[in-house]
């Protein structure tokens, strides 16, 4: 049977193509491919795939290529003759890219997209399609590259991942979210992408936030800022911080870091992209500062902010931009018409709250728990609050198990 060089000569021939116009046309160079056709060198899978389909051998180059594998491959050229070429292969090797400028991006605008759909989108439909483009550039890493096309995969990798993240945390799969979360800290870090690994941080803080770890909150934003100091996403960790504070009931702590908060943020421009999750919204301190009131029992101040996450999440159609948001924001008026006695509006906005498609259900259930814990110390034993206590009880009945 012929040699992988002798199938690649006769293919080349028949084809009528020069040494130098079938390099071209696999982006090889030909010196490679005189030394493949003198069986001097063997070239690796995928290069001989995109030859077989260059010279519709249909197969025939494939099969040889495995051929001489089988049979030990092809001799190592002594150093003398390697020298000249060696380090010109090298750096074709390092350019060589099945990808394109187009291909990047085409996938950087997709992948802003998904992320500018977490606000609202049907959960399970995102993280399908935030998985899928995960994997599709996972294919594209296992191939060819240039290194600067190999960074912004990992890039892209990383926003999808950390997106992956928190869709997995609101669907209540907190081992499958910091599996994701880990993903992404180690892909910004290998990336050089500060703001990747400052994010993973942020959801550390969430993470911990929701399951009762307050004191752990601090360690993990003080990381994320260090990790990308000048960019939004400090302000989201402060907003994490002052909601860590307000849960320990510390209000000094909350209002000095608020204000810090505050600062930051009017330090940056407004992004072009607001409903990315990850670019700070400057609308978004309405319901940061919200959560914060409502937990050390200011609840003049929470529904007055709640009241406006509510009139900056509805569209001018009538539809909510920002459902999880408004969601808690109807929780917080929930807990203020509780406190001053209206257990009956407590109740309308508990219903509106949980009925929402899109939400959160690991935070929506820590504002619930916060409802419930106010309807035992407010009216214990009281019948009057049986339609909120039935409203809690219908939400809990619907969350997960997993």
């Amino acid at each position: 049977m012929e040699t992988f060089g002798e199938a690649l000569r006769r293919l080349r021939v028949a084809a009528r193509l020069s040494q130098a116009e079938l390099a071209k046309a696999a982006r090889w160079s030909q010196s490679q491919v005189s030394r493949s056709e003198g069986d001097r060198f063997l070239p690796d899978e995928g290069t001989v795939t995109r030859l077989d389909q260059l010279l519709q051998a249909r197969g025939a180059l494939i099969k040889a290529h495995l051929v001489s594998g089988a049979n030990g491959g092809t001799p190592s050229p002594t150093p003398d003759v390697q020298a000249p070429w060696m380090i010109s292969d090298v750096m074709r090797q390092i350019h060589r890219s099945d990808v394109g400028h187009e291909t990047i991006d085409q996938l950087s605008v997709m992948t802003e997209e998904l992320c500018c759909e977490y606000a609202w989108r049907n959960a399970d439909d995102l993280r399908r399609d935030a998985q899928q483009q995960l994997e599709y550039v996972g294919q594209l890493l296992n191939g060819p590259t240039t290194l600067r096309e190999h960074r912004e995969l990992m890039v892209n990798a990383g926003w999808l991942t950390l997106l992956i993240g928190c869709v997995d945390y609101d669907l209540g799969l907190p081992r499958h979210a910091e599996s994701a979360r880990t993903a992404a800290f180690q892909l910004g870090r290998e990336s050089g992408h500060g703001e990747i690994v400052a994010w993973s941080f942020e959801m550390s803080a969430w993470f911990a936030l929701t399951q009762d770890r307050l004191r752990s909150v601090a360690e993990y934003t003080e990381a994320g800022s260090k990790a990308a100091p000048g960019s939004s996403v400090v302000v989201q960790l402060a907003a994490q911080a002052a909601k860590a504070q307000a849960r320990m009931g510390n209000r000094a702590e909350v209002e000095r870091i608020l204000d810090e908060g505050y600062r930051l943020l009017e330090q940056h421009q407004n992004p072009l992209r607001p409903e990315n999750h990850f670019v700070i919204d400057p609308t978004k301190w309405d319901f940061y500062a919200m959560d914060c009131y409502r937990l050390v029992g200011d609840n003049d101040r929470a529904s007055e902010h709640a009241h406006e996450v509510l009139k900056l999440s509805r569209k001018p159609d009538g539809t909510e931009r920002s459902p999880m948001r408004a969601s808690e924001a109807r929780l917080t008026l929930a807990v203020a018409a509780l406190d001053s006695g209206d257990v009956e509006a407590s109740a309308n906005w508990a219903h509106e709250a949980f009925s929402a498609d899109r939400r959160s259900v690991t935070h929506l259930a820590m504002v619930a728990d916060e409802l419930s814990e106010k309807v035992r110390e407010l009216m214990p034993g009281d019948p009057a609050a049986k339609p909120l206590q039935e409203e809690l009880a219908v939400f809990r009945a619907s969350l997960p198990s997993r």
